[in-house]
Protein backbone atom coordinates (compact mmCIF):
# COMPACT_ATOMS: atom_id res chain seq x y z
CA UNK A 1 0.00 0.00 0.00
CA UNK A 2 2.69 1.95 1.04
CA UNK A 3 4.71 1.88 -2.46
CA UNK A 4 1.24 2.92 -4.36
CA UNK A 5 0.25 5.59 -2.51
CA UNK A 6 3.89 7.13 -3.24
CA UNK A 7 3.11 6.20 -6.97
CA UNK A 8 -0.49 8.38 -6.84
CA UNK A 9 1.07 10.88 -4.93
CA UNK A 10 3.49 11.55 -7.74
CA UNK A 11 0.62 12.39 -9.64
CA UNK A 12 0.81 16.79 -9.47
CA UNK A 13 -2.96 16.61 -9.73
CA UNK A 14 -3.41 14.40 -6.78
CA UNK A 15 -0.60 15.58 -4.90
CA UNK A 16 -2.18 19.27 -4.97
CA UNK A 17 -5.52 17.89 -4.14
CA UNK A 18 -3.77 16.75 -0.72
CA UNK A 19 -2.33 19.82 -0.38
CA UNK A 20 -5.24 22.19 -0.78
CA UNK A 21 -7.17 19.68 1.45
CA UNK A 22 -4.56 19.63 4.36
CA UNK A 23 -4.84 23.96 4.20
CA UNK A 24 -8.52 23.33 4.36
CA UNK A 25 -7.99 21.40 7.57
CA UNK A 26 -5.60 24.03 9.01
CA UNK A 27 -8.68 26.53 8.30
CA UNK A 28 -11.08 24.40 10.25
CA UNK A 29 -9.07 23.56 13.12
CA UNK A 30 -8.24 27.44 13.38
CA UNK A 31 -11.33 28.57 13.52
CA UNK A 32 -12.73 25.84 16.17
CA UNK A 33 -9.54 27.10 18.27
CA UNK A 34 -10.30 30.62 17.22
CA UNK A 35 -14.22 30.48 18.00
CA UNK A 36 -14.59 27.26 20.30
CA UNK A 37 -15.20 29.50 23.79
CA UNK A 38 -18.24 31.55 22.06
CA UNK A 39 -20.08 28.63 21.01
CA UNK A 40 -23.36 28.23 22.42
CA UNK A 41 -24.48 24.94 24.39
CA UNK A 42 -27.19 24.26 21.74
CA UNK A 43 -26.23 24.64 17.92
CA UNK A 44 -28.33 24.19 15.35
CA UNK A 45 -27.09 21.45 13.00
CA UNK A 46 -29.61 19.23 11.49
CA UNK A 47 -31.81 21.05 9.42
CA UNK A 48 -33.44 18.47 7.73
CA UNK A 49 -34.94 17.37 10.42
CA UNK A 50 -38.05 19.38 11.57
CA UNK A 51 -38.14 22.32 13.47
CA UNK A 52 -37.46 20.99 17.21
CA UNK A 53 -35.20 20.55 19.73
CA UNK A 54 -33.87 17.51 17.48
CA UNK A 55 -32.29 20.24 15.04
CA UNK A 56 -30.03 21.10 17.70
CA UNK A 57 -26.94 19.49 18.68
CA UNK A 58 -24.00 20.27 20.96
CA UNK A 59 -20.51 21.79 20.10
CA UNK A 60 -19.05 18.51 19.82
CA UNK A 61 -21.54 17.53 17.32
CA UNK A 62 -20.29 20.23 15.24
CA UNK A 63 -16.56 18.26 15.23
CA UNK A 64 -18.48 15.65 12.99
CA UNK A 65 -17.94 17.82 9.65
CA UNK A 66 -13.96 18.36 10.04
CA UNK A 67 -14.19 14.37 11.23
CA UNK A 68 -16.26 13.28 8.20
CA UNK A 69 -14.15 15.31 5.56
CA UNK A 70 -10.88 13.25 6.56
CA UNK A 71 -12.34 9.84 6.20
CA UNK A 72 -14.00 10.58 2.87
CA UNK A 73 -10.50 12.57 1.32
CA UNK A 74 -8.55 9.06 3.42
CA UNK A 75 -10.97 6.39 1.54
CA UNK A 76 -10.89 8.10 -1.77
CA UNK A 77 -7.20 8.25 -1.58
CA UNK A 78 -6.30 5.23 -0.77
CA UNK A 79 -9.36 3.83 -3.16
CA UNK A 80 -7.21 6.13 -6.02
CA UNK A 81 -4.21 4.69 -4.92
CA UNK A 82 -5.53 1.01 -5.39
CA UNK A 83 -6.61 1.72 -8.91
CA UNK A 84 -3.93 4.36 -10.40
CA UNK A 85 -2.11 2.00 -12.70
CA UNK A 86 -5.57 0.86 -14.18
CA UNK A 87 -7.66 3.57 -14.16
CA UNK A 88 -5.38 7.22 -13.93
CA UNK A 89 -8.21 10.00 -14.67
CA UNK A 90 -10.78 7.71 -12.41
CA UNK A 91 -7.98 8.18 -9.64
CA UNK A 92 -7.85 12.02 -10.29
CA UNK A 93 -11.65 12.31 -10.21
CA UNK A 94 -11.71 10.49 -6.67
CA UNK A 95 -9.18 12.74 -5.43
CA UNK A 96 -11.03 15.60 -7.03
CA UNK A 97 -14.22 14.93 -5.88
CA UNK A 98 -12.87 14.20 -2.18
CA UNK A 99 -10.94 17.67 -2.30
CA UNK A 100 -14.50 19.26 -3.27
CA UNK A 101 -16.54 17.37 -0.59
CA UNK A 102 -13.70 19.14 2.19
CA UNK A 103 -14.47 22.36 0.52
CA UNK A 104 -17.92 21.86 1.00
CA UNK A 105 -18.40 20.54 4.16
CA UNK A 106 -15.51 23.86 5.19
CA UNK A 107 -18.39 25.92 4.21
CA UNK A 108 -21.29 24.69 6.07
CA UNK A 109 -18.55 24.73 8.85
CA UNK A 110 -18.07 28.44 8.43
CA UNK A 111 -21.63 29.27 7.79
CA UNK A 112 -22.49 27.33 11.37
CA UNK A 113 -19.91 29.22 13.09
CA UNK A 114 -20.01 32.66 11.56
CA UNK A 115 -24.20 32.31 11.90
CA UNK A 116 -24.14 31.29 15.47
CA UNK A 117 -21.01 33.54 17.15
Amino acid sequence: MKNKLKRVLKDTIILRCLQIFLILMAVFMAVIVWKWQELPPELPLFYSLPRSEDVLGTPYTLLILPVLSIVIFMVHLAWAAQIYEREMLTSRILAVTALTVGLILLITFLRIIFLIS
